[in-house]
């Protein structure tokens, strides 16, 4: 081979060398244009970069999703108050549904005490009534039955003690034998028992012996069927089925009456939450016709679930002097537990849910981050921070629901 073909050779694989070098090159910066010149080409809109490959040593790529840009000048013009999560001394609260009812052992529901037909009613639903006062009037054969026998068993104990008499001055004189005078005892006292048990009778059922007009029976004159009813107690008629000449019995309520000076606010308590709640434990009760909370405290815990509802009943007795709470109006209880210090609170109103979780927005160069948190107990006003918190970090409280906001609003503007 001559040397002008070595040459030759040599140029040959030189230029080769050199395209080949020069390929490399061309491939080199296609592959880093897109972590380089064209970074800007994936920003958006709020400059936060949409690639998913996480640069060495940065935030994970979606840490600019739980950002909020906001500068001081715009915290203030928002209103968006700034804290610092800290130890407090918080007292549990359970808030709980509930609703007014009487006073289930102040209420009476007063029925016929036989079969009888209504001759007239004095009062109706929402009478106020005083003990004694007459509420209707009932005629009944079965009530004349029993005033006529009270009354016949009266007047064999008085023929009986005329008897017993006569029968003692006769054997004090010698003239009859002493089984004279002890049959007469016997009949006397008889006939004593026979009163007694006539009259009991009358007043277990609060039927009076005397008649409508006034004569004692005794007497054995003014037998009357007409049966008074009474009101046992004072308090207001809530129900009245009762109307003049209707038939009752015994088996069906004339009137119910119920002493609303105290009434019961019974709340619906899950079986998870039955630990939280004890008799004696304080409670506020809150009604809407009222402007401030009712205090109480809790006075039974149903001991039974109920069958559909699987929940039980905490009840808490109130007194009601005006009237003021009525059966049936809706309330809510918050039953307040023993009070302890934990170490990381924030205020309630600073919790805000953001994907099913809770969050609180973190206060950082440039504006908020949501920070996930775990909760505990809460009053209502603090709330304990479990994890995700550390004591001293500075939050949003008042309007933070702003941030949530504006946080949604860019995650949308994202996913366009």
């Amino acid at each position: 081979m001559t040397n002008k073909q070595k040459w030759t050779i040599a140029l040959m694989c030189a230029v080769a060398a050199v395209l080949a070098a020069l390929m490399l090159w061309r491939q080199q910066v296609a592959t880093e244009a897109p972590n380089g010149a064209g970074h800007d080409a994936h920003q958006d809109s709020h400059g936060h970069d949409d690639r998913h490959p996480q640069a060495e040593g940065g935030p994970p790529a979606d840490a600019g999703d739980n950002m909020v840009a906001m500068s001081d000048a715009q915290v203030k013009a928002n209103g968006i108050a700034i804290d610092s999560a800290r130890p407090a001394l918080i007292g549990e609260r359970l808030h709980l549904p509930a609703r007014i009812a009487a006073n289930a052992e102040r209420t009476v529901a007063l029925a016929a005490p036989a079969q009888g037909i209504v001759q007239s009613v004095a009062v109706s639903v929402g009478s106020a009534v005083r003990k004694g006062q007459v509420l209707a009037v009932i005629r009944s054969p079965a009530v004349a039955q029993w005033r006529a026998e009270l009354a016949a068993a009266r007047q064999r104990q008085a023929l009986a003690r005329t008897t017993y008499e006569r029968e003692k001055s006769l054997w004090e004189q010698r003239i009859s034998a002493r089984q004279d005078l002890d049959a007469a005892d016997a009949a006397l006292k008889e006939a004593g028992i026979a009163v007694q048990a006539a009259r009991q009778r009358l007043d277990a059922l609060a039927i009076d012996g005397a008649g409508g007009d006034g004569l004692g029976v005794g007497l054995g004159v003014g037998i009357s069927s007409a049966l008074t009813v009474r009101a046992p107690l004072d308090g207001v008629v809530v129900d009245k089925p009762a109307v003049a000449g209707q038939a009752v019995d015994d088996s069906k309520p004339l009137l119910t009456i119920a002493d609303l000076s105290q009434v019961w606010v019974e709340a619906v308590v899950p079986a998870g939450s039955l630990g939280q709640v004890g008799t004696g434990m304080a409670a506020q009760v809150s009604v809407g016709t009222r402007p401030q909370p009712i205090e109480g405290k809790v006075d039974l815990v149903g001991p039974v679930l109920g069958e559909t509802s699987r929940m039980a009943t905490a009840r808490i007795v109130l007194a009601n002097p005006q009237g003021a709470l009525r059966p049936g109006m809706l309330a809510s209880v918050d039953l307040l537990g023993p009070a302890s210090t934990v170490a990381v609170t924030v205020a309630s109103d600073a919790i805000q849910t953001v994907h099913e979780r809770p969050v609180v927005f973190v206060r950082g160069a440039g504006g908020f981050r949501a920070q996930a948190v775990t909760v505990g107990r809460t009053d209502g006003k603090r709330t304990e921070i479990v994890g995700g918190l550390a004591a001293g970090t500075p939050y949003a409280t008042a309007g933070s629901f702003l941030l949530k906001a504006d946080l949604g609003k860019g995650e949308a503007e994202h996913e366009d």
